[in-house]
């Protein structure tokens, strides 16, 4: 009997989100998960998810609420579509429905990690994700001033 591979969602803008997830999972064995990325289009990225398999949710633009509706539909249809067992993420906000229905509908593992952007203060994801992150990291000692459950794991 084979056993099913446990699969991740690797949920992140393209450009220094992307960077810092890839740094952040290099050491990831490909071969013993189901991985599949979730993100908006990009052209720089073809080419690396051209041997992969992912997704492509509306990227999320603050003022424009109708954005983020569209971004929660398709986060939840690709949640419920893949069934991911875990969920990593360094952001940015287009990230956060898919941590949040995942935690929610699916009950995944989430594990999110804070941008090196972010020294003393966070961004608005990071402080949304904090509370449904079963493993929330930060990459500058400060951070855990704000972030007092985190694991500081240092600069990527």
């Amino acid at each position: 009997m084979k056993m099913k591979r446990p699969k991740i969602c690797m949920a992140c803008c393209p450009g220094g989100h992307f960077a810092e997830l890839r740094l952040a999972t290099k050491d990831i064995d490909e071969s013993k998960f189901d991985i599949y990325w979730l993100m908006f289009k990009s052209e720089h990225l073809s080419e690396f998810l051209s041997t992969r398999k992912h997704h492509f949710v509306m990227n999320v633009i603050p003022d424009k609420k109708w954005t983020w509706v569209v971004n929660a539909l398709q986060s939840l249809w690709y949640l419920m579509k893949e069934r991911p067992d875990c969920i990593i993420s360094t952001g940015s906000g287009m990230a956060y429905p898919s941590i949040f229905f995942g935690k929610f509908f699916l009950k995944c593992k989430v594990i999110y990690i804070c941008s090196a952007a972010d020294v003393t203060s966070p961004s608005r994801t990071p402080e949304r994700a904090y509370g449904h992150s079963d493993l929330f990291c930060v990459q500058w000692p400060e951070m855990m001033k704000v972030f007092p459950d985190a694991k500081y794991i240092g600069v990527l």
